[in-house]
This record gives C-alpha cells, sequence and structure tokens, in this order.
C-alpha cells in the first residue's frame, strides 16, 4: 500500500495542499509548459533574422544553455526552499517580502494570464483548420482604442468562445486538485513530444530531404547588422524556451521536493534543448533555410512535404495537443505564485485559501482564469506580456543571484542538490539576463517603463494587505 500523501504546512485546522507529485509528473509540467507553439512556428522567425544555418543552430545551443543554467541555479533553490510559490519563496529569503510580492504580481496578473489567453487563442485558431467557421479575420464585434501611444483591439467571436471554453476547462481540472492537473500535463505532454518526435523522423526517413538545404552554413561576410539580428533572434528562441521557472511554483505539492524538483529541472531542460535543435535540423533538412522565412507554418509545412496533406493534419493536431496541454500548465503552476503571497499575507488572504475537498488554491486558480479570459478579447494582449520583459528578466536575474545570497545568508541550510558549475554557471546566465534587462532600457524604452508602472502600482496593494494582515 502507498504511503498517504504528505501537506505543505499550513495554518493548523485548515485545509492543506497534498504532495502527491513525482519525478514523471515533474518532467510533464516542466516541458509541458516549456513546448508550446513556439517551436512549430519561431524557426522560421528566427531564419528571417539569420540567414543560415551556423547562427541558426547557435542562437538554440546559445538560448538554450541560458535556459539549463537557469534551471540549475532554480535546482539548488527548490532543493533548500521546497516550498509552494517558487521564486516568491526564494526572493522573499533572499531580498525581503516585497521582492517577493512584486515577483507575483508580474508573474500572476500579466504573466501567466497573458500566456493562457494567447495560448488558448492560438489553440483556437489552429483548430480553424478543421473547422472553418473560427476565422479570426470575420470577428462578430471590434474595435480599437490607444493605450500609452499603442494601438489596442478588442475582438470578439468564435476564436475568443472557443478560448474561452478551453481557460474555462483547464481552470476547472486545476481546480479539482494538482494530481488531476499533473494526470493531464502527463498526457498532453507526451502527446506533444510523440508528435515533435514524429515529425523529426519523418523527415529523416522520408528521403525528401537534402544536406545542401542547410547552405549557406554561415554568412558570407560579418557585417554590423548581424550582431542585432543575432540578439533579435535570441528574444524569440528564449521565448520558445520560456516556461522554465514553472515547475518550482508547484514544489509545494512533490513529494520529495528535495529530489523530485532539481531532477524534474535539469533533466526536462536537457530534454526540451535536444528536441528544440533536432527539430530545427529536421525542418532545415526538408525545406531550405532561404525558403523557411517565409513560412507563417514552418511545421505544418514541413509535414504536408514529407507526408502530404495528411501530414499537415497529423502536425495540426500535435500543436492542438501542445497548445491545450501548455494552457493547461499555465493554470496549474500559475496560481501557486499569487496563493504563495495570500498565504504569506503580502497579499488577500482570500488567494492563499485551499479547497476542503481538492486541495487546490481554487480562488486563484479561478481568477486566473476569469482574468486571462478576458484577455482574450483584446487582439494585442500580446503586447501586454511585452511590457513586462524588463520586470521578468529582472526577477529571472534576481532569482539567480538568491543561490549567493541564501549560500551566505543560510550556509548551514540542507542542500540536496548544489548548482553545477556555481558560481561560474550563475553569473553567466545573471550577466546574459542583465544585458536583456539593458537592452531592453534602450531599445524598448517605452515598455520597459510602462512595466515599470505596472510593478509600481502593486505597491499601494501590498502596503495595504502586508498591514492588515498583523490587524
Amino acid at each position: 500500500m502507498s504511503a498517504p500523501p504528505t501537506v505543505e504546512p499550513q495554518a493548523s485546522g485548515e485545509p492543506q495542499l497534498l504532495r502527491v507529485l513525482g519525478l514523471r509528473e515533474g518532467i510533464a509540467i516542466h516541458m509541458g509548459v516549456i513546448i508550446g507553439s513556439g517551436i512549430f512556428i519561431v524557426p522560421a522567425t528566427i531564419a528571417g533574422s539569420l540567414h543560415a544555418m551556423g547562427p541558426i543552430l547557435l542562437v538554440w545551443v546559445v538560448a538554450g544553455l541560458l535556459t539549463l543554467f537557469g534551471a540549475l541555479t532554480l535546482a539548488e533553490l527548490s532543493s533548500v526552499l521546497p516550498q509552494a510559490g517558487g521564486p516568491y519563496v526564494y526572493l522573499k529569503h533572499s531580498f525581503g517580502r516585497v521582492w517577493g510580492f512584486l515577483f507575483s504580481w508580474n508573474d500572476y496578473f500579466i504573466n501567466k494570464a497573458g500566456s493562457a489567453a494567447a495560448i488558448a487563442v492560438a489553440f483556437a485558431t489552429y483548430l480553424g483548420y478543421f473547422i472553418p467557421a473560427l476565422d479570426p479575420a470575420h470577428p462578430m464585434i471590434s474595435g480599437e482604442w490607444s493605450f500609452f501611444g499603442h494601438p489596442m483591439e478588442f475582438s470578439f467571436g468564435w476564436i475568443q468562445i472557443v478560448a474561452i471554453a478551453t481557460i474555462a476547462l483547464v481552470t476547472f481540472i486545476n481546480v479539482r486538485g494538482v494530481k488531476f492537473g499533473g494526470w493531464v500535463m502527463n498526457i498532453f505532454t507526451t502527446a506533444k513530444v510523440v508528435a515533435l518526435v514524429g515529425l523529426i523522423l519523418a523527415v529523416i526517413f522520408s528521403g525528401k530531404g537534402s544536406t545542401s538545404n542547410f547552405l549557406p552554413w554561415w554568412p558570407e561576410h560579418w557585417t554590423s547588422e548581424l550582431p542585432a539580428a543575432f540578439g533579435l533572434a535570441m528574444i524569440s528562441a528564449l521565448w520558445a524556451y520560456d516556461g522554465w521557472i514553472d515547475v518550482t511554483l508547484t514544489a509545494g505539492e512533490f513529494k520529495n521536493p528535495e529530489r523530485n524538483v532539481p531532477l524534474s529541472l535539469v533533466f526536462g531542460s536537457l530534454a526540451v534543448i535536444v528536441l528544440y535543435i533536432a527539430a530545427n535540423l529536421a525542418f532545415a533538412y526538408a525545406i531550405p533555410v532561404h525558403a523557411m522565412a517565409g513560412s507563417p507554418r514552418i511545421a505544418a509545412e514541413v509535414a504536408q512535404t514529407v507526408l502530404g496533406p495528411i501530414g499537415a493534419s497529423l502536425i495540426v493536431v500535435g500543436i492542438l495537443c501542445s497548445t491545450f496541454g501548455t494552457t493547461n500548465g499555465m493554470l496549474l503552476g500559475g496560481p501557486r505564485s499569487i496563493y504563495a503571497a495570500g498565504a504569506d499575507g503580502t497579499f488577500s488572504k482570500s488567494f492563499g485559501k485551499v479547497h476542503p475537498q481538492y486541495h487546490s488554491p481554487y480562488i486563484a486558480i479561478i481568477s486566473l482564469g476569469v482574468w486571462g479570459s478576458l484577455l482574450t478579447f483584446s487582439g494585442t494582449y500580446d503586447q501586454i506580456t511585452a511590457y513586462v520583459v524588463f520586470g521578468s528578466w529582472a526577477f529571472y536575474a534576481m532569482t539567480a543571484v538568491s543561490v549567493i545570497v541564501l549560500r551566505r545568508k543560510m550556509p548551514n541550510a540542507k542542500r540536496p542538490y548544489k548548482a553545477w558549475g556555481y558560481p561560474y554557471a550563475t553569473l553567466l546566465f545573471v550577466a546574459i539576463a542583465s544585458w536583456f534587462i539593458y537592452n531592453t532600457l534602450v531599445e524598448a524604452t517605452r515598455n520597459a517603463m510602462i512595466g515599470i508602472v505596472l510593478l509600481l502600482v502593486s505597491l499601494p496593494f501590498y502596503y495595504y494587505w502586508t498591514r492588515t494582515s498583523k490587524e
């Protein structure tokens, strides 16, 4: 008979989070959140910036190593502080509660809600491949307005209805408990990996590719525009790798979290890097590098090239599995950041409540589902997430620095896992993240400033809730 699930410590007599997740679910969550629609689309975008195979692969390798260094750093933090909320907990212990709160505000209300909306709309859009009525070009109601000088759009049609229904379904799944949500992640992560591996193998064994498609391997001339193009391509690649922090948000619901969360981070990150590089090689083997740039749905075009019309249909099914699974991941991991803040008294305590039957942070989950659904009405909700690129990478850098800070503050703490390459890998990650922060300030100053403002407006809420929690 298996041992009963352990619980995440909370106030005595109140419902508690259950520690029911294992290594399999951890790897599924980690890979399932990272692998969304990006790898099926982004390679064409990167090929449009870099017109040679060498720099294209270099972008994916560098972005992958950066992600891996970040994951290795988080692995140590998660083994020292294996609690729900991930970076909220690490930042709180390293720099103070206000920094943990700011991370949760940024991650929950903007990053996770915006991502859930974006990916659910992508799911509905790809479903239109089989259901022509789902045409984003003909909404029932639409409108435009300006926000800080940026054009914003309102759109309502069948796309939004399906996207909202998708978010509602994954909200229901995750309210029913993390074990159910983890089971769903297992299924859909397996499906998306099988689809991607199947496409790679189909290209290899189809006999319809050519190594000559990899040419040119390197630009004939080094120009001043190449570093800027490389930086632009890196942003696209890092977007495809994004989500690598999310498994730490659910650390409070893992069995043996000191072991399973670090292993999920390391094994999952390595597997994604290998898949992404293999996929890019397969895409270029089937379609010349110069032709990839003009393909809005590169994975579907590759599938059609090597398998015919049925191949395109199969890859769309794979993308549907991928986007649905990632949407589920947003509603599984995302609410835990604000749950940790609510339970700690830096946010409304209602967000720290746990369902008495399903042992899930149900108010945080439902609120994220409602907010994410509202964002689907905006045709430019991706602009909202662009505003917080500055904030997100600032928190990534601060979280990495937390490893160094906590080794000084908590020198005798048990560390079942220690960051590989410490402190060099950690410092390299911080250096590159700092470059992104600087680049955002210089190249997208207005977006960076709006991101800062969106963080600053949260501070009155922080001071109100921290004051009332003491009363």
